[in-house]
């Protein structure tokens, strides 16, 4: 069983290289923000709304970044490119709507990427072909879809160092050499595209013969890290700004690991890392655990038993609340439909896949929601208890259905609101979408009290849930840990408005909060 104090992994990583080699190479959530792969938990294009990103790198190397953005009901991908960053480059981008109701990603920042965005318009509408057509998935399919979801930012390695002097184009140093910023501009966006160009002869062509995804990186350096991340969801109309911070996971590639894959590629993906070790602190402890499968691994940086948060409804002060929790490794366990497990067979932790429960002439989908308990109090630690009432006379009525709380897409949106109001058509916030498919749309949370702290317990699976299983619980490591709960990310959004100002001047204000959650980490029972 490895289990280590945060004393003896320090100790140990000072002893010598051997422990510092072990540390780098166990996946973890950086607590300093900065890693291999980015997590954004969110984008938004509806209500108004932009989102705007940006990615550094803060590495004196140059790197190769695939960015892929996700939608929200299945984590389908709506658009995947390639990332050349010059050493200490920033590259901005954000997005917003589309005319018809989609959403696309708007950049003015000239940093290389493949396809080369900028030198084309720097527009790019994201695309429907991953949940329409041969890959439908029996949910929506027009481009509304792509207006919300999430981002997943993979390092895929570290260019050579920037030679002195112009080198040819046969060789490796010309990719650093041209992605290089000089007067704030690349020298040539132009050599990138063209060495994924079919035809082209150069080594990332993969119909040459001297196919080389590895042309132009330091393969023994490898993915490096040293990248961090930031959005803003900002609403002009509104005068709002919400700001967080990506999710930064380190240790996602083993040491010397380069994953160099074609912009039209799906691939690397989170379930592709390479780290048989994980890192996670549970209760002031460094626990390290063991996967023959890495997604298991970073499944157990990501974990809560518990998820909290703040919120507040009070009419005095307009004020609103609205989270986000994102399953980022979801659809690997969940989704039959896109050919990662077989129907009505969740990989765990996750109880329920996303599949056809009807017949191919008439589909009918299968929801892959996840039942939640939870607890809540007002700011004066009063908890809500089931009123007994006056005495009946029997027989009495049958007991109404148990209403089970849901959360059923990939990243969710929970709107918190006053008990007995009406229920919007979207969120006021995020501007989130009920639906005709009622489990895709935002998720309601309607509360007694106008302001307090709810707890969403993630490891417990109700009672009437009838998914077969108490706990969510993972695969037992190599040492037979088993880590309880969901792997999640997200944060909360309040905004409050003040129209009593001086003259008439309306006021909006707001802020986003990061979650705060516990972890559980048990011994697998005999039975397991």
């Amino acid at each position: 069983m490895k289990r280590n104090t945060l004393t003896t992994a320090v100790l140990a990583g000072l002893t010598g290289v051997a422990g510092m080699a072990g540390v780098a190479n166990a996946v973890n959530v950086n607590p300093d923000g900065l890693g291999q792969v980015l997590l954004f938990p969110y984008y938004t294009a509806r209500g108004g709304n932009d989102t705007l990103i940006s990615i550094t790198n803060t590495t004196e190397r140059g790197k190769a970044v695939k960015i892929r953005f996700i939608e929200a009901l299945n984590s389908r991908e709506v658009l995947d490119f390639n990332i050349y960053m010059s050493p200490f480059d920033v590259w901005t981008a954000a997005v917003t709507a589309t005319a018809d109701g989609g959403a696309k990603m708007v950049t003015t920042d000239n940093t290389c990427t493949v396809p080369y965005i900028f030198g084309a318009g720097g527009e790019q509408e994201f695309l429907t072909f991953e949940f329409t057509g041969e890959k439908a998935d029996l949910g929506p399919t027009g481009v509304e879809r792509t207006a919300s979801g999430y981002i997943e930012i993979i390092e895929m390695g570290t260019l050579l160092a920037q030679p002195t002097s112009a080198p040819k184009t046969s060789d490796p140093a010309i990719i650093p050499w041209v992605t290089k910023h000089v007067n704030g501009e690349p020298r040539n966006c132009d050599i990138p595209v063209l060495a994924w160009t079919q035809g082209s002869g150069l080594p990332w062509d993969d119909t040459s013969e001297n196919f080389d995804p590895t042309f132009g990186f330091d393969t023994e350096r490898g993915a490096s890290g040293g990248l961090f991340g930031s959005a803003s969801i900002i609403n002009v109309a509104e005068g709002t700004m919400f700001s967080y911070n990506a999710t930064a996971v380190d240790g996602f590639w083993a040491q010397g690991t380069t994953r160099h894959t074609r912009p039209d590629s799906l691939f690397p993906s989170l379930a592709q890392g390479n780290s048989e070790e994980a890192f996670v602190f549970n209760n002031g402890e460094l626990v390290e655990l063991s996967y023959e499968s890495p997604l298991f691994g970073l499944n157990a940086v990501l974990a809560f038993d518990m998820l909290m948060n703040e919120y507040i409804t009070d009419q005095d002060l307009a004020a609103r609340t609205e989270w986000v929790l994102t399953f980022p490794t979801k659809r690997f366990h969940t989704d039959a439909l896109g050919g990662f497990v077989a129907p009505n067979a969740p990989i765990p932790p996750f109880t329920r896949t996303w599949h056809n429960r009807g017949t191919a002439a008439a589909p009918v989908l299968h929801y892959a929601c996840e039942d939640i308990r939870f607890r809540f109090w007002d700011r004066e630690e009063t908890e809500p208890t089931d009123p007994l009432g006056p005495p009946i006379v029997s027989p009495p009525p049958p007991p109404s259905a148990v209403q089970l709380f849901q959360l059923c897409r990939e990243a969710n949106v929970v709107r918190f609101g006053a008990s007995g109001e009406t229920v919007p058509d979207v969120t006021e916030i995020l501007a989130e979408p009920a639906r005709a498919q009622a489990p895709l749309g935002f998720t309601n949370f309607a509360l007694p009290y106008s302001s307090g702290w709810a707890r969403f317990d993630l490891a417990q699976v109700p009672a009437a849930s009838g998914v077969g299983v108490t706990r969510r619980q993972a695969s037992a490591d190599d040492n037979g840990l088993v880590v309880e709960g969901l792997p999640v990310i997200g944060f909360g959004v309040t905004t409050y408005t003040n129209g009593a100002l001086a003259g008439g001047v309306l006021a909006n204000y707001g802020g986003t909060f990061q979650h705060r959650g516990s972890r559980s980490i048990v011994v697998a029972s005999p039975a397991d």
